[in-house]
């Protein structure tokens, strides 16, 4: 795997998370291939020689654990993204709030409507797709659409969706969601 850039710290500790797992696994199941009973030392005690009698069912198992890991990394890396830009929101409704605060007339009915304004509980992350949308760059923002749907089919269970057509590799969902991050810093769309 070529070598990126993550920029923003809590992405790029989960990303290298993820990454060493992966690398892990790979190293470990190349093993396999040529010695099937190298999969019982990778294995719980209670699944020794479950999955180690046949080559093939060792190969089923070693791809299932490894499709395994690569979904639970775009769940994680995009629940990472997730944490970033919800403090990077919930901060800017702090500081929305101040300013209606400080500068508006105060009557009975501005509370009400301020705090209808200023909706410090969003937690989806499509709304915040929807908030930045006119801000990103349009290939950017299809890429990271791109990233949620992958992340939604394989978080609800793979149901109700179709399946994504590609599976982006980790490094690129990883560079996508900072390249996001960098963008809503860099033009203060979330700030």
């Amino acid at each position: 795997m070529a070598s990126i850039t993550i920029n923003n710290e809590t992405l790029r500790n989960t990303f290298y998370y993820v990454i060493t797992i992966q690398n892990a696994l790979d190293k470990e199941f190349d093993k396999v291939q040529g010695n099937k009973s190298h999969l019982d030392k990778l294995v719980p005690e209670f699944l020794v020689g479950i999955y180690s009698q046949k080559l093939d069912k060792a190969l089923g198992f070693k791809d299932n654990i490894t499709q395994t890991a690569y979904n639970s990394a775009i769940i994680l890396l995009v629940a990472t993204f997730e944490k970033v830009v919800f403090a990077k929101y919930r901060t800017a409704c702090g500081n929305f709030r101040k300013v209606l605060q400080d500068h508006t007339a105060k009557t009975i009915d501005y509370y009400k409507s301020r705090e209808q304004f200023i909706n410090s509980s969003i937690d989806k992350l499509a709304v915040i797709i929807e908030l930045i949308s006119g801000h990103l760059d349009n290939a950017l923002l299809i890429e990271l659409n791109n990233i949620k749907d992958h992340r939604n089919f394989l978080a609800h269970g793979q149901r109700d969706r179709t399946a994504p057509t590609v599976e982006l590799p980790i490094n690129v969902v990883a560079k996508t969601l900072d390249d996001v991050i960098t963008e809503i810093e860099e033009k203060k769309i979330i700030s």
